[in-house]
């Protein structure tokens, strides 16, 4: 067990939530229709999901490690091909056109279920995850179960950061600021994250680039 697995879970967090576009905008959504604590409430259920997802994603990767000699082509070509749908999927979304919540869902306890419910059935989380550790070059190593386990702890960490700081600045000047410039705002998080998803794809096909 290595506490570098848990730090590398926390940047895997971070950097996988900063393509889901969708979440910024529950998260600010639900803030701003029902106050901090149901923001902070969806904020957590996402961020359990990916906890749960990561760790599953990190003892499949390891498990691959068996193949990574005679199957590394096949390995990052699935990554890469997760990757840039990923991404194609992130730059054809929908424009963001109104942050108004009109459901009746309230309470910490209802928005939390109802948000970890549908962030675990989001059919990409797993396979975004495989494809995240392979970039990062994960299928080549003999990692022990443990560490798979801090990742997903790791990742359950960087992922709250990630959302708790969209749900701070909803709170905070949610009300303050003019929708249309929010709104504005929150439409160019789709390049951020459809480039993330590009520059992975990229460092997951380099090894395979003659003299690399």
């Amino acid at each position: 067990m290595s506490v570098f697995f848990f730090y590398f879970g926390i940047i895997l967090g971070l950097v996988f939530s900063t393509t889901i576009v969708s979440g910024v905008v529950w998260c600010v959504q639900i803030t701003m229709s029902r106050g901090l604590l149901a923001g902070l409430a969806a904020g957590t259920g996402i961020a359990l999901a990916q906890s749960i997802w990561s760790a599953f994603a990190a003892v499949m990767v390891f498990w691959l490690h068996r193949f990574s000699d005679s199957m590394d082509w096949l390995i990052r070509m699935f990554s890469a091909g997760v990757l840039i749908y990923m991404s194609t999927t992130v730059f054809g979304a929908e424009r963001i056109k109104t942050l108004h919540y009109g459901g009746q869902l309230k309470g910490f306890g209802n928005v939390f279920r109802s948000t970890l419910g549908i962030a675990f059935a989001m059919p990409m989380r797993l396979p975004g995850f495989l494809a995240l550790l392979i970039a990062m070059n994960f299928h080549v190593r003999q990692i022990q179960f443990s560490n798979a386990l801090l990742i997903g702890a790791g990742v359950g960490i960087g992922s709250f950061v990630w959302w708790t700081y969209y749900v701070l600045l909803a709170a905070l000047f949610g009300k303050r600021v003019p929708e249309p410039i929010t709104v504005k705002s929150m439409n160019k998080l789709k390049v951020l994250a459809g480039s993330v998803l590009l520059a992975l794809m990229f460092i997951c096909l380099a090894p395979m680039v003659p003299g690399f």
